[in-house]
């Protein structure tokens, strides 16, 4: 089916260029030049740079002051930054869900953490875990806590895309850690489900770092 609408058109120059990044035929640094990537695709510039604001959102291209827009280049210290921060809020988050966690919450969470047990393609894993950790400190009961904590995990993005597409993802440990902070928000054990969500976060920023 021809592409024709224009946020269609744009979609799919998002999910190109996405999945050109994440398979190292883009380099890190390299300029996003929009008549190229239109010539290249056969479309107008408009939905190029739609696409490339799309994936500014997602952190996988930044707008460089000078060069335009250009494929993110990791750094192992804003990763390490990153973390810091979503360490300590995470855990908070945690703890105030584990606060007041009630049964029923569970089941839901449990499903989406069944579905990225099965390791399925990395758009979709990410876009699981993000659900499960947004819905778990949902029930912190604490809006502003849970928006600054979103705002974070969108800005480091681009990390989980790059650590999601090694072939050594740690698809069983991560499970592991997750069912960890779940069973601790389930016991209503406010300090483990922190301490858990904090070594979740210390292993995943370790993990990348190290193939950055």
């Amino acid at each position: 089916m021809a592409l024709t609408a224009p946020r269609t058109v744009a979609g799919h120059v998002a999910a190109q260029l996405k999945a050109q990044i994440l398979a190292g035929e883009r380099a890190p640094g390299e300029k996003l030049r929009q008549v190229e990537i239109a010539r290249a695709l056969g479309v107008s510039t408009t939905p190029v740079r739609e696409a490339l604001a799309t994936l500014q959102r997602e952190g996988l291209v930044r707008a460089h002051p000078q060069r335009g827009a250009v494929v993110f280049l990791p750094s192992v210290d804003d990763l390490r930054e990153h973390y810091e921060i979503r360490a300590a809020l995470e855990s908070l988050a945690a703890a105030k869900a584990a606060e007041r966690f009630e049964p029923d919450w569970a089941p839901p969470l449990t499903t989406l953490l069944d579905e990225m047990r099965d390791a399925p393609p990395a758009p979709r894993y990410i876009a699981l875990n993000q659900r499960f950790h947004t819905r778990l400190y949902e029930h912190a009961n604490r809006p502003q806590l849970v928006t600054m904590i979103a705002a974070l995990r969108d800005a480091s993005s681009a990390y989980l895309h790059i650590y999601r597409a090694q072939d050594d993802f740690p698809t069983t440990r991560l499970d592991t850690e997750h069912r960890a902070i779940l069973a601790a928000c389930l016991a209503r054990d406010p300090d483990r489900a922190a301490t858990a969500t904090r070594v979740h976060l210390e292993n995943t920023v370790e993990h990348v770092a190290a193939r950055l």
